[in-house]
């Protein structure tokens, strides 16, 4: 490949927005397009440059729930998994113009998380669905093979989900930023698995597991800070855990009944990693049927996550909907968060969150499995969950 024909692959920048999905992406200047997974397939975002107008310029895929998009930048693939026996699909032009179903191997069609390892010129996929599975391909998504090792842990028997039928499924797969064979897969709930050897053995590690939890192990997000791997930011249903010794020992930071007492997302900044960026809402998705609302926020904490500090300006106050999609783009000099919202909105800020522009209000949900139910008439709700053959069911 030409280093004309690179050029023209990566630009535009990009950012990908999916509840489960990839989301850090770094180019040499601002996004200029933002592709986002939403109940009615791939939204795309676009403005002409930096500092102009965003548009929703068009959809695709758009009778498939996306779970996770991730973009494949060797290839030039963009890959999307769906809810719902949704699938996964790829996209040969890396934009979406046209989809094609992958199958091979693939016997589980719920489809939750998905992330692509380079490897000098070996490019892996990992997939993960619900029921609780770990997939692997070595050949761009051709063809698959169950990782079934994953199963050898302890407590693989209470692996389960609130809701009936209580399903786990596996929400995230993070890889060690320097050890190419160490991988983290959390299972939400139930596990928050490592291998070191690519995959062959797994250890579960249950350190900042507690009995009296609200939730058992309810696992949502990691994040690994590139300069000191052994400092994690482990995100769950309960709250923020901060280990500085490679998950031997964990220290909560947010708890349940606080400003942010249900987080979903946290993010480092590229200049300082002891600032972390989280979203998630304040009430647990069992009280958004109660409420009708999730009472969203965006935080900052300068000090690793011992105080925090609401980022707001510009955001709706309260935030209805669930922030159900969050994405990281990174360019010398800037940064870039992405929210998307169970009821439609997609927002960003290019200030470390000193301030919020509404990109549109028409993306439809970008929402993990029925997370968008909450916010919508228990008409509507009541006659979407008959369409699945569902009953409605509130979450922990």
């Amino acid at each position: 490949m030409t280093e004309t024909q690179m050029e023209d692959i990566m630009a535009p920048n990009t950012v990908f927005l999916s509840p489960s999905g990839q989301q850090t992406t770094s180019g040499d200047g601002p996004a200029t397009r933002i592709q986002v997974g939403t109940l009615e397939g791939v939204a795309t975002l676009e403005r002409a440059e930096p500092g102009a107008p965003w548009a929703l310029t068009r959809r695709s895929l758009d009778d498939r729930h996306i779970a996770a998009l991730v973009y494949e930048e060797g290839s030039n693939r963009l890959f999307a998994a769906a809810h719902t026996d949704g699938g996964l699909w790829v996209s040969e032009d890396g934009e979406g113009n046209s989809w094609r179903q992958l199958t091979d191997g693939l016997d589980r069609p719920h489809m939750y998380t998905m992330a692509a390892r380079r490897r000098g010129d070996d490019v892996t996929l990992f997939l993960g669905t619900r029921p609780a599975a770990l997939y692997r391909s070595d050949d761009l998504g051709e063809s698959w093979s169950e990782i079934e090792s994953i199963f050898d842990v302890a407590d693989t028997n209470k692996w389960t989900f609130p809701p009936p039928p209580h399903i786990a499924h596996v929400k995230q797969i993070v890889f060690h930023p320097t050890e190419p064979d160490t991988i983290h897969v959390l299972i939400e709930q139930g596990a928050f698995l490592k291998s070191t050897d690519d995959g062959r053995n797994w250890t579960d590690i249950i350190a900042y597991s507690h009995p009296d939890d609200a939730s058992y192990r309810d696992l949502h997000r990691l994040t690994i800070k590139p300069d000191n791997p052994d400092q994690l930011v482990v995100v769950t249903g309960v709250g923020i855990y901060r280990t500085n010794d490679g998950g031997v020992t964990f220290e909560r930071k947010t708890r349940r009944g606080e400003s942010m007492g249900y987080p979903d997302f946290a993010f480092l900044d590229p200049d300082d990693d002891r600032v972390i960026y989280a979203g998630g809402s304040k009430l647990n998705p069992r009280s958004w049927y109660d409420t009708g609302k999730a009472y969203s926020s965006v935080q900052r904490s300068d000090d690793d996550g011992d105080s925090w500090t609401m980022l707001m300006n510009g955001l709706p106050d309260p935030m209805v909907g669930a922030i159900e999609g969050m994405a990281q783009h990174v360019w010398p000099g800037g940064m870039m968060l992405v929210a998307g919202t169970a009821t439609g909105e997609v927002f960003a800020t290019e200030d470390r969150g000193q301030s919020w522009q509404l990109l549109t209000d028409r993306a439809t949900p970008v929402s993990k499995e029925d997370h968008h139910l909450p916010f919508i008439s228990e008409e509507v709700r009541i006659a979407e969950l008959a369409k699945r053959g569902e009953r409605p069911r509130p979450e922990n």
